[in-house]
C-alpha cells in the first residue's frame, strides 16, 4: 500500500504532483492531470494511519461519497471523484488556489475591513445551507482551515465528513488527545470527542457522534470571532483546558459599535445548544442585513447549486461504481449521454457500470460506442479486454490488450 510519492513524481503516470501538504493523519497532493489537463487536489490519509486500523479506508469512501453528492455550489469545494489506488482511497478535489481563511485571520484585510468578514460570513452559510439540503447531518470541523478562498476572494467550505471517519474507531487505534504543542496536529479523537478543540461546541467534547448543525454554528461563532477580533475567544495550551473554557466562560465582547454583531456572536456561542440559532440561512440574513446598514450596498446574493455537465457527470459515476454503487453509476452516466450522447467517456462509464452489474453484453456494446467515437482511448480498449476475458473470448480479449498496451504504454486492465 505504499504511496511515498515525491515532487515532481507521477501517480499512475497521469497525476503529476507539483505539491504536498501532510498533517496530523491526513496529507494532500496538488497535482496536474495530463490527461484531462486541470490541477487537482488529491486528498487521503497517511499510510500509517491506514495501517491502524484497515476499516479506516471503507469509512474515508463512503464520507467521499456523500461530498460527491453535494455536487456543485459555488461556495463548497467541489468532490469529483474518487480513485482507488494501490489499495487506498483517494478523493479528487476542485484545486483553490488561493489558501485558506487561516492566511487571513489576524491580517489588515479582515481587522481593518469589517465588510469583507460579513461577505466571508455570508458566503460561509451559503456553503453551509446549501451543503445542510443535500443531506450533510454537520461538518464537526468548522475552522479558518477548512475554508479555501480563490484569487477573487470567494469563499469555499471544504472537508465535509472527514472528521466522522473517525467517530466509531475504537479507542486502542485512535490518537490520544494532543496537546497544542504541535499546533500542525488539531485533529484529535477519544473514542467519543472528533474535530478541533479550539473551535469546538461544548456538547462535542463528550460526544461528537451525535451532535447536529447547532454544533457547526458554535464553531463557526468562534471562526467570526477571529475574523473580526484576529484571535480566538478562547486561549487554552491542552484538549482540557479548551473544553473548561467552552463549556464555561463567556466569550468577550466585540469592539464597541458593533453591538449587531455581537448579538449573532453571542447567540452562536451560546453554551446551551438549544439557545443557539437552529440554522444557517438565519444567521445569513442578520449578517445580511449588518452589510447593508454598514455599506448602504444590497448584500451579496446567495450562490445556488448548478446541475452537474456531463463530463462532471461521468466523474461522480466513475467514483460510484468504485464505491460499489454501481445501479446508481449507471445512472449518472445515462444523465451525461442525454447531455451529449458522443461523449466518449460517458459511454466507457456505462461500460464499466453495466460490466460491475453483470451485464457483459451491453458493457461490450457501450465500449464499442465509446472506442467508435475515439478509436485511440486506451482506457476503452483496456476495458473491453476485461470484459471480453469474462465472457471467454480469449482472442479477442489478447487483441483489445494489445491496442491498449500500444498507445501510450498503459497496463492492460480494469481502469
Amino acid at each position: 500500500m505504499n504511496t511515498d510519492w515525491q515532487i515532481g513524481e507521477r501517480i499512475e503516470k497521469r497525476w503529476e504532483i507539483y505539491k504536498i501538504l501532510r498533517g496530523g493523519m491526513g496529507i494532500v497532493y496538488v497535482v496536474y492531470d495530463h490527461e484531462s489537463r486541470v490541477p487537482f487536489a488529491v486528498k487521503t490519509f497517511q499510510d500509517e494511519v491506514f495501517a491502524r486500523n484497515p476499516d479506516i479506508a471503507h469509512r474515508f469512501s463512503l464520507e467521499a461519497r456523500t461530498w460527491i453528492d453535494l455536487e456543485s455550489h459555488q461556495n463548497v469545494v467541489q468532490a469529483l471523484m474518487v480513485e482507488q489506488i494501490r489499495g487506498k482511497p483517494f478523493l479528487f478535489l476542485e484545486y483553490v488556489s488561493g489558501g485558506d481563511l487561516s492566511g487571513w485571520v489576524g491580517t489588515p484585510r479582515l481587522a481593518q475591513d469589517l465588510p469583507q468578514v460579513l461577505r466571508f460570513a455570508i458566503q460561509f452559510c451559503d456553503g453551509m445551507t446549501h451543503a445542510l439540503s443535500k443531506g450533510i447531518q454537520a461538518h464537526r470541523d468548522i475552522k479558518p482551515q477548512n475554508c479555501l478562498v480563490t484569487e477573487d476572494k470567494c469563499l469555499k467550505v471544504t472537508d465535509f465528513g472527514l472528521a466522522k471517519v473517525f467517530d466509531d474507531t475504537p479507542p486502542d487505534a485512535a490518537y490520544a488527545k494532543s496537546s497544542l504543542a504541535s499546533p500542525d496536529i488539531h485533529l484529535s479523537l477519544t473514542g467519543q470527542s472528533a474535530g478541533t478543540c479550539t473551535h469546538m461546541a461544548p456538547e462535542q467534547f463528550a460526544d461528537a457522534k451525535h451532535v447536529d448543525v447547532r454544533a457547526d454554528i458554535y464553531s463557526f461563532g468562534v471562526m467570526l470571532f477571529q475574523m473580526v477580533r484576529g484571535r480566538l475567544p478562547f486561549e487554552g495550551r491542552t484538549w482540557e483546558e479548551f473544553a473548561r473554557l467552552h463549556s464555561q466562560a463567556a466569550p468577550p465582547p466585540l469592539e464597541s459599535g458593533q453591538l449587531a454583531l455581537d448579538m449573532i456572536l453571542s447567540k452562536c456561542l451560546a453554551k446551551v445548544a438549544g439557545e443557539r440559532y437552529a440554522g444557517f440561512r438565519t444567521i445569513r440574513e442578520e449578517l445580511a442585513s449588518i452589510y447593508e446598514s454598514m455599506t448602504k450596498q444590497p448584500a451579496p446574493t446567495a450562490a445556488s447549486g448548478r446541475d452537474l455537465e456531463a463530463f462532471e457527470l461521468c466523474n461522480k459515476g466513475r467514483s460510484l461504481d468504485n464505491l460499489g454503487r454501481s445501479q446508481e453509476a449507471l445512472a449518472c452516466c445515462n444523465r451525461a449521454l442525454e447531455l451529449n450522447p458522443r461523449l466518449p467517456m460517458a459511454w466507457m462509464g456505462k461500460g464499466l457500470a453495466l460490466t460491475s452489474l453483470g451485464r457483459l453484453h451491453e458493457a461490450t456494446e457501450c465500449l464499442d460506442r465509446a472506442l467508435a467515437l475515439d478509436p485511440q482511448m486506451q482506457q476503452a480498449w483496456s476495458n473491453k479486454a476485461v470484459v471480453l476475458e469474462k465472457l471467454g473470448r480469449m482472442d479477442e480479449a489478447l487483441l483489445c490488450c494489445d491496442r491498449a498496451l500500444s498507445g501510450s504504454g498503459i497496463r492492460a486492465g480494469p481502469v
